[in-house]
């Protein structure tokens, strides 16, 4: 009710500010008019002086009809003021009727003919800035890359050129999936928000047809119009314009709009290629990552297997024979070898719980120093003389994260570079606080790593070296580089200038985006 009235406000201030301009423009004519007659000048042709104001107020007003007014007006002032009797209003001149009869019809002629003039050159111009804004909105859409900056684009450009609130649901407009909108007032916020027009939009959705206002399938009461995004028998959502003003603009309108609201589907069709590609490209880099795990755990489970049955079968054929220091050289072999295949155990799971479908990571806010510590002890029990030197920042350090996934990982790189490093040198685990990321770096000063294997590091292909060197490097890093993606973080290997290898991987904080290196 509150709108209807506001309108109709609306109406009557429109209506009065251009009577207010034809009487001004009237006004100022017969001024003029009556200049001219005392000079002398023009005396014969004073109706043209009120053609021209009658083509002045079609241009400055709104419609057909102030113009029209102003020619009965122009026929009647010059009567009046410039047709003897003077300050008289006489009909009953010979010849008199005819001639101002043609008069008046010139002048609500050139009314019209102006009017419709303006109304072309408004509709032209209307022409170009939609063309402009449907060139904006494919330029912009085709560098869109999620459905909310496709959304957010169709909503922008249907305000700029209509000028009117918009609304867009995506799926059900009753319970929609995603909901974007821009109001001209707090007024139109609560029209389009309420039940009734939620249940035409509802309708336009199920209908895949355009409904409420200046449609056939208009409802009483309803103030927005809908249109579906609709392709073929696939409806995406429903976008709402609510109009207050330029009914003769509005019909052209809904026509563009389709125009529009086709740009968007076909975005969101482009979307949903493109989101159905990186599936396939992530389910390929799975399959990638399980055939590498499959030939890395077909390596480094036949080594340990086969010296745990060796060691066992000598100790079962030979077991009198053998001096109390090889029995206990073989035992100390089952146990290191059975260790780790409890290892490989554990890297497995890890790798589970990382790639299931629907599985996330369970990252909570860690103490990155208590984090360090427990791995740095459990691989300490495991390898009593190694020499692990910590350096971490004195400050309190607490980043998202699944510490045991993490411990996990540092586990992985102390135990390769103890293993492989080929040196007695102590092996240094740091950590450093950069620029709202966390890296973790563990650095021996044995062999390093061959360059040629450097960028397959993280693959799990086993090259270049014998079985038994490489063994633990096949699986263990790749999926240190699995958890450290889960996490959003980055990780890389390199050779240290004196020697040494030194792998590192960094941790965003909270609500920081990681990057490559």
């Amino acid at each position: 009710m509150k709108s209807i009235f506001k309108n109709s406000e609306h109406h009557i201030s429109t209506i009065l500010y251009d009577l207010c301009k034809t009487i001004l423009v009237f006004l100022i004519a017969t001024t003029f008019a009556l200049c001219l007659q005392e000079a002398e000048v023009m005396n014969d042709n004073i109706f043209g002086v009120y053609m021209l104001a009658v083509a002045i107020t079609s241009s400055v007003t709104n419609g057909y009809a102030w113009g029209i007014i102003g020619s009965v007006c122009g026929v009647f002032g010059v009567n009046y003021f410039f047709t003897f009797p003077y300050f008289a209003l006489n009909f009953t001149l010979s010849g008199y009727p005819i001639t101002f009869a043609i008069l008046l019809l010139l002048s609500i002629l050139t009314s019209a003919l102006t009017a419709k003039v303006k109304k072309a050159a408004l509709l032209s111009s209307i022409g170009q800035r939609r063309a402009q804004s449907l060139n904006d909105m494919s330029q912009s859409l085709l560098s869109a890359n999620s459905l909310d900056e496709i959304l957010e684009i169709t909503l922008e450009n249907l305000y700029l050129v209509n000028q009117c609130s918009i609304v867009v649901y995506m799926g059900a407009p009753t319970a929609p999936d995603k909901k974007v909108a821009k109001y001209v007032s707090e007024k139109d916020e609560l029209i389009l928000d309420s039940m009734l027009e939620k249940q035409v939009a509802q309708q336009a959705y199920d209908t895949g047809n355009t409904t409420g206002q200046r449609t056939e399938d208009a409802t009483q009461n309803c103030l927005g119009t809908y249109i579906p995004f609709s392709k073929q028998n696939k409806i995406y959502g429903v976008m709402g314009l609510l109009f207050s003003k330029n009914t003769y603009i509005e019909s052209a309108t809904l026509g563009f709009c389709n125009v529009m609201a086709t740009q968007t589907i076909l975005a969101l069709d482009r979307q949903e290629l493109v989101e159905q590609s990186q599936k396939i490209l992530l389910e390929k880099e799975k399959e990638k990552m399980r055939s590498n795990l499959l030939r890395a755990i077909s390596h480094d489970l036949r080594t340990p297997l086969t010296c745990i049955l060796g060691s066992t079968a000598t100790l079962r054929d030979n077991h009198q024979k053998l001096e109390n220091d090889t029995r206990i050289r073989l035992l100390n072999d089952i146990y290191h070898d059975a260790e780790w295949l409890i290892q490989m155990v554990e890297n497995l799971l890890s790798v589970t719980k990382i790639s299931g479908e629907g599985t996330q990571l369970k990252k909570q806010e860690e103490v990155v120093e208590e984090v360090v510590a427990e791995s740095v002890s459990k691989i300490q029990k495991r390898f009593p003389t190694a020499e692990i030197r910590v350096r971490v920042p004195d400050e309190l350090l607490l980043l998202p994260m699944d510490a045991m996934l993490i411990e996990q990982v540092l586990i992985n790189l102390m135990e390769n570079a103890i293993r492989h490093s080929d040196s007695q040198k102590p092996i240094y685990l740091t950590v450093k606080h950069l620029w709202h990321h966390v890296y973790f770096s563990v650095l021996d000063q044995g062999v390093g790593i061959e360059e040629e294997r450097l960028p397959y590091i993280f693959d799990g292909t086993t090259s270049g070296k014998s079985s038994d060197s490489s063994r633990g490097l096949g699986i263990g890093l790749p999926i240190c580089k699995s958890i450290i993606t889960a996490h959003g973080g980055t990780i890389y290997a390199k050779n240290n200038e004196n020697g040494g290898a030194n792998f590192t991987f960094v941790l965003p904080e909270e609500g920081v985006e990681s990057y490559e290196q």
